[in-house]
């Protein structure tokens, strides 16, 4: 089986400049024009994206997949800020209010967080804000947050509104948690 993706192809010329990419990225899918450069750098980093935009060449569902590029976020090394993850808790509380603070069957509880707990994403809370997430239900030390959205998975992976962040690595249109992809508009 070959492993080769678009996103290793892509690396291997970054040298090029972004214009320049996007066309040669365009010319690897077969396109007679150059890409985005959402497209450019969501392949880039989405190892899936780009799969799936490699193995959909010439389908019409590559035009969809042209059309909505996943979202880049913030380089999963650079850690996110006391504000941005306070404003997040907040909004997630919130969301979580108008359910009337329901949560899901212990079942789908224990399966989203075994799918968490083997997730490459699962990292130790930071520790300059090993206060902040304490209170928010994490182990000092132990992989208990998501490295993709800041979140206590825990605790996430409680609350019926709230869905993983990151795209399944098999399998198309779902996320990590095997349920479909949230849009974002």
């Amino acid at each position: 089986m070959q492993t080769n993706t678009l996103s290793s192809e892509l690396t291997m010329s970054a040298d090029g400049s972004l214009q320049q990419q996007c066309a040669e990225m365009g010319a690897l899918l077969g396109l007679d024009a150059p890409v985005s450069e959402a497209v450019l750098k969501a392949a880039l980093t989405d190892t899936t994206y780009a799969h799936h935009l490699l193995v959909s060449r010439g389908s019409p569902f590559m035009a969809h997949l042209l059309d909505h590029p996943p979202v880049v976020i913030a380089n999963e090394a650079e850690e996110f800020t006391t504000s941005a993850l306070l404003m997040r808790a907040g909004s997630a509380l919130a969301r979580w209010g108008k359910t009337g603070f329901s949560t899901v069957s212990d079942e789908l509880y224990r399966d989203r967080l075994a799918l968490c707990q083997n997730c490459p994403h699962l990292k130790a809370p930071p520790e300059h804000q090993h206060t902040l997430y304490a209170f928010a239900g994490a182990s000092n030390g132990e992989k208990s947050v998501c490295g993709k959205c800041g979140c206590v998975v825990a605790a996430k992976a409680r609350r019926p509104n709230e869905t993983c962040p990151d795209a399944h690595p098999d399998r198309p249109g779902l996320n990590r948690w095997n349920e479909p992809v949230a849009q974002v508009n």
